[in-house]
This record gives structure tokens, C-alpha cells and sequence, in this order.
């Protein structure tokens, strides 16, 4: 493997990403030459937001529910790793909501300069509307997404033999030949090894408070009588021999990744961070505390 892309739901991995790129940046083909930029393997960061009609909107009801749709975006350069930390902050300051940090379109049309987007998974905006509207709205909803990223916009196919996706991939198929847009194989991997599997779903099961024997919803909204988690043993980290026959039909959507691959640059994240120096109104009670954690350079820090 050359290449490996991290993301995260919610935005809240920032620390994870800068120790993800300095661990690549210890793996050098050339260590011996100061001069050799090249790793052996090519960090790729990026974000799986959530994105909602409104970000502002706070208040909903069980007619009218919180609509989240997911969306993957990819730093290609500096500019899009500062846009693509922008929509992070902006999705908790503005955009907080239960427990989801949300965007919305209008900050995307503000932050999108260096970022590569996708179709993404069954729960990004255009498979939604292929599954749930008609083909005239969800071709309307590809058009947007195809408008504001250019030919940094990717068809994302994924195959987890689910009939969902089936019914999606055929549609975009016919989407990247209308309009040109190279497609792209991913697959949705929430754990290493297919055996993993149970163990991931006992996991889920704790993590939400769940019986494993209730019944896995088959959409996120389902409700009351079901519980969140993966209707089969699909979702792991496949091999490139794997995803190679998985794909075998369409060998372009594997060869394509290497163009997004070769679009990033290199991010160089060894920024110097200054601390902002503020007179408080207010006398406050500072408690020490230490934080036993490396990766946070500082061993100790305060609150209020």
C-alpha cells in the first residue's frame, strides 16, 4: 500500500490527523537525503461531514426531523486542509446539534476552493434523492455538487452487496456518462478483518445500549424497536486483490483512485501555534491539570 486516506464523522480527530501525517513523514523512500521529499506512504486527510439543509436550524419534531446527510471531502492542498478545518469549526460553532456537528451548502460554497468531493455513500445527498425521490431530482442534486467541484468531483461506487446500492450505482453509472465524471471504487470499512464483525456489532451494541438481538434498522431514522448497526460482514478492510475482483467490470474505478492520489499534496502540518493573551473581567478559579497523553506535546494545561 502507497497511500493511505484518513477521515473522520464529525471533525473531532484534528489531534489523530496531525499524528497521522508526522507518523508518514517518518517513513521517507530516501531518509539518508534531506532532499527527498517522497514517503512511503502518501498521507491523505480528510472529513466525512455531516451536512444538513440548515445548519442554524435547532429545533425539530417527528414530522419534521433532523435530515443529515453524509459527505466526504478531501484536503487537496493547503488551502483546501484550511477550508476543510474551517468547515470542522464552523460545523461545532454554528451547526451543534445533540450530538452531530452539521454543515450546510451555503458554508460549501464559501469553503470548497481545495477540497475533492465525492458521491459518496448511501447517506450522502445523491444516493438519497436516487432512493427516495425521482431520477429528475436526484440528477438535480448531482448537477449541484458537479457545478461547485468541477473535475474535482468523483463518482463514488461501493459494493457491500447491499440492493440499496445496487439501485445507486446504476444510476450514477449512467450519471458519469452523461456528463463525464470519473468514477471511483471505496469501500466502507468500520473494522480489519471480515471476522471482526461480531465483535464490531457487540461493540455498537454497547456503545448505543442496545440487545443484539433487536433488529438492525435499515435506515438511520427507523426509530423506536430498532437499533443502529450493519446488515452483514462487508464493511472491513479489503485487500487490493479484493477490491480488484470486487471491481473487476469496472477496472477504471480502481485505476481513478490514483488520480485523486495524485492531485493531494504533501500537507505539512509542523506549524508553530501561538496561545491568545486575554484580560478577564471576571476573577476565575484555575485548577491544574495534567494530561497523560504524548500527543498533546504540553504535560500540563488548565480549565476553569
Amino acid at each position: 500500500m502507497t497511500r493511505c486516506q484518513l477521515w473522520h464523522h464529525r471533525s473531532r480527530e484534528h489531534v489523530r490527523v496531525f499524528n497521522f501525517v508526522a507518523e508518514a513523514y517518518k517513513h521517507r523512500k530516501n531518509p539518508n537525503d534531506p532532499n527527498d521529499k517522497s514517503l512511503k506512504v502518501k498521507p491523505i486527510v480528510g472529513c466525512e461531514f455531516y451536512v444538513v439543509e440548515d445548519r442554524t436550524r435547532k429545533q425539530f419534531t417527528k414530522d419534521q426531523k433532523d435530515r443529515r446527510y453524509h459527505q466526504l471531502l478531501i484536503a487537496k492542498n493547503e488551502i483546501g486542509y484550511k477550508n476543510l478545518s474551517k468547515l470542522c469549526s464552523l460545523g461545532y460553532m454554528e451547526g451543534y446539534y445533540s450530538k452531530w456537528s452539521r454543515i450546510d451548502k451555503s458554508l460549501l460554497l464559501k469553503y470548497h476552493e481545495g477540497l475533492i468531493a465525492t458521491s459518496c455513500c448511501l447517506g450522502a445527498m445523491v444516493p438519497q434523492a436516487i432512493l427516495k425521490e425521482d431520477e429528475a431530482t436526484a440528477e438535480k442534486e448531482f448537477k449541484w455538487w458537479l457545478d461547485l467541484f468541477g473535475e474535482d468531483y468523483y463518482i463514488e461506487l461501493q459494493r457491500h452487496n447491499l440492493p440499496e446500492q445496487e439501485k445507486v450505482n446504476k444510476l450514477l453509472l449512467e450519471f458519469a456518462v452523461k456528463y463525464g465524471v470519473k468514477i471511483i471504487a471505496s469501500n466502507d470499512s468500520h473494522y480489519v478483518e471480515q471476522q471482526d464483525s461480531n465483535a464490531h456489532d457487540i461493540l455498537l451494541c454497547v456503545n448505543t445500549g442496545e440487545l443484539q438481538r433487536t433488529p438492525i434498522s435499515s435506515d438511520e431514522e427507523d426509530g423506536k424497536g430498532f437499533r443502529f448497526g450493519f446488515p452483514n460482514d462487508q464493511f472491513y478492510f479489503k485487500t487490493q486483490s479484493e477490491m480488484g475482483q470486487l471491481f473487476a467490470d469496472l477496472p477504471q474505478a480502481i485505476d481513478n483512485t490514483n488520480e485523486i492520489v495524485s492531485k493531494v499534496e504533501l500537507l505539512d502540518l509542523k506549524k508553530t501555534f501561538y496561545c491568545l493573551i486575554f484580560k478577564c473581567p471576571v476573577p476565575l478559579k484555575i485548577k491544574m491539570i495534567t494530561w497523560n497523553t504524548r500527543i498533546w506535546g504540553p504535560k500540563s494545561g488548565i480549565r476553569s
